[in-house]
């Protein structure tokens, strides 16, 4: 922190006493009409090494007439007076005991930086006031802090008994009465941490006052469970992230998902946005105990007018796979656009198409091409589903037997013959599971249901990956899968056409699989086909020649975890270290 130089300057007229100094650290003077506060080394009061302090925080200005004292905001975190948030700015009036926090963490007090203001207009005409009425009243001892009408308000019974000259006390408590409803509230809502230090001054050795004093600066452990940490405030209809499960204001983390995909808290990839209802349950029940802390009627229409998160958004997804390595991928969850029907796999039966059963249903006889729906009603216009290049007339006209056996799609949901012991004996019979997870999938055998589905199981070299398949498809490290999404791009080539180029180094033995049964004709489900699609391309970024890609890219280090870094989906660490090596350090 820095401090102005002072020489020849003007008689001050406030300052600023910094909580949880070290001893010995300076006040700060306000002698200036208009006293400036941030990051930038220009401001009156400098933080050069806090990067939460904004560069032009607030600033402190004085009405030379009136003798009002007032604090502007102009930071982007906003600024606290005390522990209530002032709106961006926005010209809040400051009195003798208000708490100015420039960092405001509840949930990590270590990083807070907080100022006591204290004008010393209204100590000069205090002392005056009390040298002309003898000298009566309760004052801190040196130059320690004055005590405000509503700090007094919050001192417990217990510390009042132990004044000795009680008749000042009672004066002002008798003045605090008259103050604005809200005023008292806010000096009953947090008890303020300088009044214990005035205390202590006062009664060092009262037997009495270390319990007292306790019970004044406790916190409340169900506020800060129930504090989103974006706002600093309480929850207000909060979501939760998975897999992570922590926990946001919707309206919060509305504006943080513009600029990150990771959550706020651990960094980690966000796969899906839920309602956490038994959280805005417990906020419910807690603002019924502690109406003093409910957000106003302005703030709850502010919040819902930035709250960007749509039911789209909530819906529940369909996890096409048992893999967890893509576990972080969007491209493997899928939107269920009919979760209340045919994705509910405890809804009741539904027939095979095939089946004898579903024509009598139907009323009509089996379609010749093309899939229908489960129950037989006509696709509606833009929800057809995925349908493979060419469905054998065999394969339409097959009817199920009475006693055969049936398998669920693991995409749709659907049920279909298992005919998978046949296609052994026969091959013309259409491929009904994955060869690697074993998984069953009816996208080749009559085409899917599912809406959106792009072939969930085809050959690997027809796998529709989707133009989407090359975000993050370097082990989630977004900065090394956009270098090559550049060389792609400058050579005019998409991902199709390194698939078709990394499968024949596969077959000639140059690129190789963990899985060896997989090839070009091998058959896979979605997830499997995304698996071997991001071990090839691994390989293929690695065998472009260094003088192929920018200087940025080839110039920095390799990481010592190398392709196994836990850290390289953070933009700053990717961009220092090269990953796309293998781990030389802690390697057993």
């Amino acid at each position: 922190m820095e401090h102005p130089g002072e020489g020849e300057q003007p008689q001050p007229w406030g300052r600023l006493l910094r909580l949880g100094a070290e001893e010995g650290e300076p006040h700060v003077l306000l002698r200036k009409p208009e006293w400036t506060i941030g990051r930038r080394r220009g401001c009156d009061l400098s933080f050069p090494g806090n990067k939460l302090v904004s560069g032009d925080h607030c600033k402190i200005t004085v009405d030379e007439k009136s003798g009002q004292v007032s604090l502007e905001d102009t930071s982007t975190n906003g600024t606290v007076i005390n522990k209530l948030k002032v709106v961006k700015k926005q010209t809040c009036l400051l009195q003798t005991g208000d708490v100015i926090y420039l960092v405001y963490r509840k949930s990590e007090p270590e990083h807070n930086v907080a100022y006591l203001y204290e004008s010393l207009n209204e100590k000069r005409g205090t002392a005056q006031d009390s040298s002309a009425s003898g000298g009566a009243g309760v004052s801190p001892k040196g130059s320690g802090p004055p005590v405000s009408r509503d700090e007094i308000s919050s001192v417990p019974s217990a510390l009042l008994d132990t004044q000795e000259a009680p008749s000042p006390l009672s004066e002002l408590q008798d003045r605090e009465d008259s103050e604005p409803a809200q005023k008292r509230m806010r000096g009953d809502r947090e008890p303020n941490p300088n009044l214990c230090l005035l205390v202590t001054d006062q009664c060092d050795t009262h037997p009495a006052l270390e319990d007292a004093r306790a019970a004044a600066v406790k916190p409340d452990k169900m506020e800060e469970t129930l504090t989103c940490i974006i706002c600093q405030d309480l929850l207000h209809d909060c979501v939760s992230l998975q897999p992570c499960l922590h926990t946001f204001c919707a309206a919060c983390y509305s504006g943080w998902m513009e600029r990150s995909s990771l959550c706020p808290t651990c960094r980690c990839p966000v796969e899906r946005i839920c309602k956490n209802h038994i959280l805005n349950n417990l906020v419910e029940a807690y603002l019924l105990q502690h109406p003093d802390k409910s957000r106003s009627e302005e703030d709850v229409r502010g919040m819902a007018a930035r709250n960007k998160i749509t039911q789209d958004m909530l819906q529940p997804r369909v996890r096409r796979s048992f893999s967890d390595e893509e576990g972080s991928s969007e491209d493997l969850l899928a939107l269920s656009d009919v979760d209340s029907e045919s994705s509910d796999v405890s809804q009741p039966y539904v027939v095979c198409r095939q089946c004898p059963e579903y024509r009598r249903q139907a009323g009509q006889p089996l379609p010749c091409s093309g899939p229908g729906s489960a129950q037989g009603a006509p696709q509606a216009s833009g929800d057809t589903p995925s349908a493979p290049a060419g469905v054998t007339a065999a394969a339409q006209d097959y009817v199920c037997s009475l006693q055969g056996s049936h398998v669920t799609c693991t995409c749709c949901f659907q049920p279909m013959p298992d005919r998978r012991a046949e296609r052994e004996q026969d091959p013309c019979i259409a491929p009904q599971q994955c060869a690697v997870c074993l998984q069953p999938f009816c996208h080749l055998y009559w085409g899917c249901t599912r809406t959106g589905c792009l072939g969930c199981l085809a050959p690997f070299c027809e796998l529709n990956l989707g133009d989407r398949c090359l975000d993050g498809v370097l082990s989630n490290n977004n900065y090394e899968s956009d270098i090559l999404k550049n060389y792609l791009a400058a050579r005019g080539l998409t991902w199709k056409n390194m698939l078709t180029e990394s499968l024949g180094a596969l077959q000639r033995g140059v690129f190789l699989l963990s899985d060896y049964r997989v090839t070009g004709n091998t058959v896979l489900c979605y997830c499997c086909g995304l698996r071997s699609f991001r071990e090839l391309t691994y390989q293929y970024r690695q065998n472009i020649p260094a003088s192929e890609l920018p200087v940025a890219v080839t110039s920095r280090p390799d990481c010592y975890w190398g392709r196994n870094c836990r850290t390289q989906v953070k933009a700053h660490h990717a961009m220092k270290f090269n990953h796309i090596c293998e781990q030389t350090r802690f390697k057993n």
